[in-house]
């Protein structure tokens, strides 16, 4: 019998199954730290930790639709138009920011905050294009560092 089922290869399918176990850092030495999660030509999903200073400037992706959602902290998210606000967010709240869409977004709360990021790619992972609306009062250099998650 064949594990193929209206054009789905099921032996493919099983075989790109991806596991990992999320820990934040416990120290980084720069404005936020990026834990990679899992990813796939589709798709992408990381948590952002950020300590208070975090933030970052106003942008939009071209290519890539970004669901984001607080696990720890507070979030608040801006728009383009005078800063507006586009929500304030807690554990377990979040939003959907479309390809195209300006934002910026920083820590609110007392505690340091963990965002689960997960893009959902256009035309494939690699094609996003991360364009900056504003300034960036900061060094790239010094703005993220990146961790690889636990595979469980």
């Amino acid at each position: 019998m064949s594990n193929v089922h209206a054009g789905i290869d099921h032996d493919a399918a099983e075989q790109a199954v991806q596991t990992f176990r999320f820990k934040a850092p416990e120290t980084y030495e720069r404005r936020k730290a990026i834990v990679k999660l899992v990813a796939n030509e589709r798709g992408q999903t990381s948590v952002h930790c950020l300590g208070q200073g975090g933030e970052n400037n106003l942008h939009f992706h071209a290519g890539v639709d970004i669901t984001w959602m607080v696990l720890k902290g507070r979030a608040r998210f801006y728009g383009p138009e005078n800063d507006a606000v586009r929500g304030e967010f807690g554990p377990h709240e979040g939003l959907l920011i479309p390809a195209g869409a300006k934002y910026w977004f920083e820590s609110c709360g007392t505690d340091d905050l963990e965002l689960l990021q997960i893009k959902h790619f256009h035309n494939g992972r690699g094609k996003d294009k991360r364009i900056d609306a504003a300034a960036r009062d900061w060094d790239m250099k010094a703005g993220a560092s990146h961790f690889e998650a636990q595979k469980a």
